[in-house]
């Protein structure tokens, strides 16, 4: 084999491997990158905090977005490598149906969940998690040590 040969089919070898991985990278993700979201609580309330967090199947590195019915909150945020997932509160202000978004690199995940109206007892009705663990209940902002 000549050396303009070798170089030719060298060449051919490294187009072909560009290809592929542009194919590959083009195609539709199924699972990739945002995997799954929850809502902390089984129910939710207008007014108290919630945790939402992502899951993240491929990149660990990007930044996640969170959108409420095509909203932005929460900001930007940085996953974590070691538990691959990105998390953020979400206090929702209108009862009915919300769709919560994760966007990394273009590829989201959704989930679905009903808001029910502010409780009577405003921040006390939010229940355990709106109480005491870093949601918007009042032991929270009276006894922080106890609260996380």
């Amino acid at each position: 084999m000549t050396e303009n040969t070798a170089r030719r089919v060298g060449l051919g070898a490294t187009s072909l491997g560009a290809l592929v991985g542009t194919i590959v990278l083009a195609a539709p993700q199924a699972g990739a990158w945002p995997s799954d979201v929850q809502v902390s609580d089984s129910s939710h309330s207008v007014g108290c905090t919630y945790t939402v967090t992502a899951t993240l199947d491929v990149d660990r590195l990007l930044s996640v977005s969170f959108q409420d019915n095509g909203v932005a909150f929460g900001g930007t945020v940085t996953p974590n490598i070691v538990t691959s997932k990105a998390s953020v509160q979400w206090t929702p202000s209108t009862a009915g149906s919300h769709t919560i978004t994760a966007i990394q690199d273009f590829i989201s995940k959704s989930v679905t969940v009903q808001v029910d109206p502010q409780s009577a007892f405003g921040s006390f009705g939010c229940g355990p998690s709106g109480i005491l663990s870093g949601g918007s209940g009042v032991l929270n902002s009276l006894f922080p040590s106890i609260s996380g």
